[in-house]
């Protein structure tokens, strides 16, 4: 007679399975919700001269301001001044202004170039939007943009029906004109 057959191996635990798999899954739901909401208030890590995206100039949760690229179509407005006391007041100037809820303001620079034109410009609460000059939501044309001063008078006289808006800190002026003159 041979020797008895060899008893089945003892079964491993899965217990690490059982409990670690849905403790990774709960870790990394956990890492991919706090990056959505690191992406979401981007905006309000803006620094001075960085440049946003604000679909809306509003305290609605989902139209918050977005960092872009300056280079960006996106890119209507350029951070000019930061406040970290939302109740401080921007400098001299046609700045837009926006507030994070109990933290910093931002006093806000249309980020234009020559030829740009723009929409929602008369909006009290839209955000900016660049579109082509032949579109019909145009509002306003950009006929010059002049850095290192805050002087409109002499920077936009050589064009005819314009209107200059001026910033104080960085000292800019921005002729603008209506759309069909582009």
């Amino acid at each position: 007679m041979g020797q008895p057959p060899l008893p089945p191996p003892p079964k491993k635990r899965r217990l690490w399975l059982k409990v670690g798999v849905p403790v990774a899954v709960v870790v990394v739901g956990a890492v991919v919700a706090l990056g959505a909401v690191g992406l979401r208030y981007a905006g309000w890590n803006a620094e001075v001269g960085e440049c946003l995206n604000v679909p809306e100039f509003s305290s609605d949760a989902e139209k918050q301001p977005m960092k872009v690229d300056c280079g960006d179509d996106k890119a209507t407005v350029k951070v000019a001044v930061k406040l970290d006391d939302g109740s401080g007041s921007c400098p001299d100037g046609n700045y837009d202004e926006i507030s994070y809820d109990g933290g910093a303001k931002f006093c806000l620079m249309i980020n234009a170039r020559d030829g740009d034109c723009f929409a929602n410009v008369t909006s009290p609460t839209k955000g900016y939007e660049r579109v082509a000059c032949t579109d019909p939501a145009a509002e306003v044309a950009v006929a010059k943009v002049a850095s290192g001063t805050t002087d409109m008078e002499q920077v936009c006289a050589e064009f005819d029906q314009a209107q200059g808006i001026y910033y104080a800190e960085p000292a800019t002026v921005v002729c603008l004109i209506p759309p069909t003159s582009v």
